[in-house]
């Protein structure tokens, strides 16, 4: 005995896996015999045929039915004195149950779980021994409930079929006084309160187990009497627990599928009973248990990944959520425009998450459109696009109701509510922008829709399916049809613009750019560049034409200014952040954070590579603009055979009488003047442009020296305004305008002069500017973006001298910086070259012509 005791230990594993696939083998054969004989049409329509709120009534019983099973935990932990939070008890309890229930591989899962939310903080002896007690009498209603059918059947109630179950009923019977005896037996002693405790609330699960089972069959007109289906009920649940299959699932089934069979109950009708009991009893409580076991695990976890997975998950389910808005918005205006088309295409109707006869004409349309920019509120994460949303979706359930659509769909538009609710915190932005991006996907989307309605509505005319060709009337039936369809369509077009204007017009709010005007700012801009001075182009933020962004540090003292333009959604940070470099990073996380929450995009443009590094650190992207010329002063010299040229024309000049020299501010208005004359002149009628160069404007002049060549009489001929960027190291130039009087070589004459001028004050470096594209590209692993860059360098010079330009400055440049433009991932670039042409370009005075004008010789170009 002692060797078959040992032999049996030894392989006690092996057998109950043998045991388990024996079992799941001849289960699955059996489901295969059973689904032969089952219609699937026949099936959908046993639920077709269940009112809504007879559904509702069993889905809620199968909530009550499985909640008495949180008692179980409650006597657990107040047994183990383990006092808990009653939302937490009530969360993990019924995550336990519902997981255990569907998937509790005899009790392990169950057992792993409580050990995780109870355990940690009592002594494994005194758990086990308190969960292993418990687990002793759980099974005790069935056991109670076994009694019953078995009487049912001893005393003739129950039908001949259902006695053949009654060994099953006679071991679930004697269960209750094994468990009682065992336990009185046992030197552990459980005391009589603790096991009427635990019967009591085993008796309350297992008659929520039978209460479900027969609300499902009343809700699908079930004429069973109670008395035949108990016993098969318990006999199937005892037979299915003893199968170790999860959740019985199979095993259990195919005993209650036989036995109603068995009682006069079509299979259809038994598999449609099987599925709403299993649907309201296990598979709803074990979908909230999942939300629940997220909801309680996951923020645990969350922070111990610092809310990493947290911020995977939310933004994997906003982009779902986003995705089954277009989708819904997209499927409805499609049914509403060709709902013949849904007839005669199967994938249209296979995609379709709506009823074949939820839409009529045109609300539906106008639904479906304000689901599309509804789902454009979502998409762009804007606060107050939720309620809007949850609206249009009540108002579509309510429409889908209406038209008595499948409940399959009704779930869907519910589930899709419950999605957008759950998805609120990724709605964070106070306003929306609706940017190009945004526009053109959209546009895409909408314009598909008329395609498709023009293809498809033409392809399910009568007539037109079985041909290869559209006959003539029908095209002039599209492209002229008759008063009527002409009217109604335009008010359809007129109604559905109106709407989603309103809606947008909502989305948008009102209207916030971050950061300031100049006006009334300039001390504060004063200070920053006194203080931690500026740089190449901080000069340009006293044009007035760009918003001013001030950081403040912890002592709210400001450190950092940023200079800007909007563009559509795109804010155009003009050259490197000016102030502190300690306070760069912190600088710019606030204004990419601020701008984010007001919809806008930043785009730092013309940037060096530690502000391009420091934006790709926050997840943007960079491609190299272009190359600036550098000279290096105390290495200037006109000496020696390189210079020959330049020295030549700079005495040539001289010796005809023209003077250069550097005129400090104020200037008086006659100087003014003058410089305006040649300033005209040079722009000869056309506009000017400001953002990234200067433009003429009387206080910008004031502030910095401006150097100037005189002809013989002493007219100014040629002038330039210099840009200090007040570190005693780097000086720079603005505008360079000049008059048709002044001579040939005058830019080289200015330049040279002021290079030796600018020596002889002690600066280290002058910046000639940008040389746009150069050296973009020319690797053959460079950035597509910098590589279709390089061909505008190599093709574009027919419209723009780039090349000529490099050329000019390469003359006298000793070194050349990279500078970049870095912009948002989710900005394309195409786009953003866009936002940086009508930023560049855009007149600093009104007009009514072409925004885009000419490029101008300046420090940047």
């Amino acid at each position: 005995m002692k060797k078959i005791k040992a032999l049996f230990h030894k392989y006690s594993k092996w057998l109950e896996i043998i045991f388990l696939a024996t079992v799941t083998l001849a289960v699955f054969v059996e489901i295969i015999s059973i689904s032969k004989s089952i219609s699937p049409g026949a099936l959908a329509r046993q639920f077709g045929d269940v009112a809504l709120w007879k559904l509702i009534v069993v889905i809620v019983i199968g909530l009550i039915g499985v909640s008495p099973m949180v008692a179980y935990d409650y006597l657990l932990n107040k047994t183990l004195d383990n006092k808990l939070k009653f939302m937490y008890l009530f969360e993990s309890s019924w995550v336990i149950n519902t997981i255990n229930n569907l998937a509790g591989f005899g009790g392990f899962v169950s057992v792993g779980l409580r050990t995780e939310f109870y355990g940690k903080k009592i002594e494994n002896k005194q758990f086990a021994a308190t969960l292993t007690r418990l687990f002793m009498f759980i099974m005790s209603g069935l056991s109670f409930y076994s009694l019953v059918a078995l009487i049912m059947i001893f005393t003739g109630v129950a039908t001949d079929y259902v006695g053949n179950f009654w060994i099953w009923l006679v071991g679930g019977t004697l269960y209750i006084p094994f468990v009682w005896v065992t336990s009185t037996l046992n030197k552990n002693v459980i005391t009589n309160k603790f096991k009427l405790q635990v019967t009591g609330i085993s008796i309350m699960e297992w008659t929520g187990v039978v209460v479900t089972f027969f609300t499902a069959g009343w809700a699908l007109g079930m004429p069973v009497p109670f008395h035949q289906v108990l016993p098969l009920l318990i006999a199937a649940t005892i037979i299915g627990i003893c199968s170790l299959i999860p959740g019985s699932i199979g095993s259990f089934d195919v005993i209650m599928i036989l036995g109603l069979s068995e009682l006069g109950v079509n299979r259809e009708l038994a598999l449609a009973w099987l599925l709403l009991y299993r649907i309201a009893y296990y598979f709803i409580p074990f979908a909230i248990g999942l939300v629940l076991l997220v909801h309680t695990f996951g923020t645990t976890f969350n922070e111990r990944y610092n809310k990493v997975p947290g911020e995977i998950l939310m933004s994997v389910g906003h982009r779902i959520v986003s995705a089954l808005l277009y989708f819904s918005g997209v499927i409805m205006v499609l049914y509403a425009t060709v709902p013949d088309a849904f007839e005669y295409w199967d994938w249209l109707r296979r995609l379709n998450p709506w009823s074949a006869n939820i839409i009529s004409e045109f609300p539906s349309i106008l639904l479906g459109f304000m689901l599309l920019m509804a789902a454009r509120g979502i998409t762009s994460k804007v606060k107050r696009a939720l309620y809007p949303t949850l609206i249009i979706l009540v108002l579509t359930l309510i429409y889908m109701i209406y038209h008595e659509v499948s409940y399959l769909s009704v779930a869907f538009a519910v589930i899709l509510m419950l999605l957008v609710w759950l998805s609120r915190k990724r709605l964070f932005r106070k306003q929306f922008v609706y940017s190009w991006e945004a526009r053109t996907i959209d546009g895409i989307i909408w314009a598909t829709l008329v395609i498709i309605y023009v293809v498809i509505g033409v392809y399910s005319l009568p007539g037109i399916k079985n041909i290869r060709f559209i006959r003539p009337q029908h095209l002039d039936f599209i492209l002229f049809p008759s008063m009527s369809v002409w009217i109604s369509g335009a008010m359809a077009i007129v109604i559905v613009a109106i709407s989603t204007v309103v809606i947008e017009r909502f989305f948008e709010g009102h209207r916030v750019v971050p950061g300031e005007k100049l006006q009334g700012n300039e001390a504060r801009l004063d200070q920053i560049i006194t203080t931690f001075n500026g740089n190449a182009t901080s000069q340009l933020a006293y044009l007035g034409d760009k918003r001013l962004y001030f950081y403040q540090n912890a002592e709210h003292e400001d450190t950092v200014a940023i200079q800007f333009r909007p563009v559509n959604n795109k804010l155009i940070v003009m050259g490197d952040l000016i102030g502190n470099p300690l306070d760069f990073p912190m600088a710019v996380e606030q204004f990419i954070h601020e701008s984010d929450d007001l919809g806008y995009d930043p785009v730092f443009y013309e940037v060096s590579q530690e502000i391009a590094m420091l934006a790709h650190e926050f997840g943007f992207n960079f491609i190299k603009m272009g190359e600036e010329a550098h000279v290096e002063l105390p290495e200037f010299t006109l000496a020696g055979k390189k210079r020959k040229a330049e020295r030549t024309m700079c005495n040539k000049l001289e010796r005809e009488g023209f003077k250069f020299s550097v005129v400090q501010p104020p200037f008086d208005e006659e100087f003014m003047q003058d410089l305006r004359v040649v300033s005209d002149a040079w722009l000869h009628g056309r506009k000017e442009k400001g953002f990234s160069l200067g433009f003429f404007k009387e206080s910008y002049l004031q502030k910095e020296p401006i150097a100037i060549v005189q002809d013989p009489e002493g007219k100014i001929v040629a002038f330039t305004t210099i840009m200090d960027s007040n570190n005693a190291v780097e000086i720079s130039i603005d505008l360079m305008r000049f008059t048709s009087a002044a001579p040939s070589g005058v830019m080289d004459y200015m330049f040279i002069k002021l290079f030796t001028h600018m020596q002889e004050q002690g600066y280290i470096d002058f910046n000639l500017g940008m040389a746009p594209l150069a050296n973009v590209g020319t690797y053959y692993r460079s950035f597509t973006e910098e590589r279709i860059a390089n061909l505008v360098y190599q093709f574009g010079t027919n419209f723009y001298s780039f090349q000529g330009l490099r050329r000019f400055k390469a003359k006298y440049a000793d070194e050349w910086r990279a500078r970049y433009t870095s912009y948002s991932k989710t900005s394309f670039i195409l786009y953003v070259m866009i936002a940086l042409l009508v930023a560049d370009n855009s007149s600093v005075e009104p007009q009514t012509g072409h925004r885009f004008g000419i490029f101008r010789f300046n420090r940047n170009n």
